[in-house]
């Protein structure tokens, strides 16, 4: 009995400690939100690269908003690398290349990866500065310019914001799950840049300079990973400890990206982005301990029911430990909420909260073992099948 009552004090303890680090945390994201960015008129040369992967139902809607940027036409190219597709994503790529616009088809012979497709992509480019957004998204027409008038004097690296969908197209509550689980990713990915040490991006919308890709070796030393265009490459960037990595949070640079097919398809996408987990821990030792510290605390509330019912832990303890882990999700969320103006994705914050931690649990664990699928190439334990 007094072993029991030990460890009901350890797991108390620990509950405390957990929610006291995720709610500054959470505070750290918000207040790092607030930090404004200082932007340029220069107009440089800009390469658009992007990897498709039989996308032949998406390409071309992508295609249409790169080739009629508010951009001056004769300043930017888009070059697209279809990464062996078995559909007719290259025929469509082919459709546009005499416009106003220089359009390259580069191919890859489809047996390596997004950073192999857009390497090629990159070794190709004219621009002194890269941008870079899915096959699948839609960017605004004023995404050029916005991102590159970010790319101030020292700045390497320009991370963008990419939102799910358009309030049309939140129907489902997995929708709405999705599209508030995003917000909140991004408020994060906001507020860590503001602070200077920027975490992670996405591959939906990111930039950077030329000269910074090769000054890090472009993807060479990722290669392997299935995973990582966007955060691992970032993460390289900033640990030269040269150049300053900024948050684009004008709606003119802002990305959207269609819903997940299914709950399955967002499982696989999480999964492969959280298999980055090991690496991080390495190039960004705070994101990794930001990961496991919500990995522990979605743990240890999964196993409250169980732990309550052995009386291991408090009703009034847990109760606390879940009301302030809340408040502190729906302060950041509504920072991402107001930034992309889609209160929308308020109705679904309370259904987002209670599937979080089995979400986190399962994601994580899956993204650790290696264990997920991505453009039907299957991975396990990491290596691709």
């Amino acid at each position: 009995m007094l072993a029991l009552e030990g460890l009901g004090a350890y797991l108390d303890v620990g509950l405390v400690i957990l929610v006291l680090l995720y709610f500054l945390g959470a505070c750290w994201f918000i207040l790092g939100t607030r930090r404004k960015n200082v932007t340029t008129d220069r107009v440089p040369m800009v390469s658009v690269v992007v990897a498709a992967r039989n996308e032949a139902e998406r390409i071309a809607g992508c295609l249409s908003v790169l080739l009629v940027q508010d951009y001056p036409h004769k300043q930017y190219e888009v070059i697209v690398v279809d990464d062996g597709s078995t559909d007719d994503t290259a025929g469509i790529i082919g459709e546009h290349l005499d416009s106003p616009v220089s359009v390259r088809l580069l191919q890859t012979e489809g047996l390596g990866s997004k950073k192999a497709a857009l390497s090629l992509g990159i070794a190709e480019a004219k621009g002194d500065v890269i941008l870079s957004t899915d096959a699948d998204c839609l960017v605004s027409l004023g995404w050029i310019s916005g991102m590159v008038a970010h790319f101030r004097e020292g700045v390497g690296f320009v991370i963008g914001y990419s939102q799910i969908g358009s309030a049309s197209d939140i129907q489902t509550w997995r929708h709405g799950y999705e599209a508030v689980d995003f917000t909140s990713l991004m408020t994060c990915l906001w507020g860590s840049a503001g602070w200077g040490h920027p975490m992670a991006a996405s591959g939906q919308n990111i930039g950077f300079l030329r000269e910074v890709y090769f000054e890090v070796g472009g993807y060479d030393k990722i290669m392997h990973r299935a995973s990582g265009d966007d955060v691992l490459l970032l993460q390289m960037v900033r640990n030269l400890r040269k150049w300053s990595i900024v948050f684009a949070s004008d709606n003119s640079t802002f990305a959207q990206h269609p819903v997940a097919e299914s709950w399955r398809a967002l499982l696989r996408q999480r999964s492969r982005w959280a298999s980055n987990a090991t690496v991080l821990s390495g190039l960004d030792p705070l994101f990794f301990a930001h990961m496991l510290i919500t990995y522990l605390l979605s743990i240890l509330l999964l196993a409250t029911p169980v732990l309550l019912t052995v009386g291991l832990l408090s009703v009034p303890l847990f109760l606390g430990a879940v009301a302030v882990k809340t408040v502190a999700e729906f302060a950041a969320f509504s920072r991402g909420v107001t930034l992309a103006g889609r209160r929308e994705l308020y109705r679904y914050f309370l259904f987002w909260a209670l599937l979080q931690p089995l979400h986190v649990v399962v994601v994580g664990t899956l993204g650790i073992l290696g264990l997920f699928s991505w453009k039907g190439r299957n991975h396990r334990w990491g290596r691709r099948v």
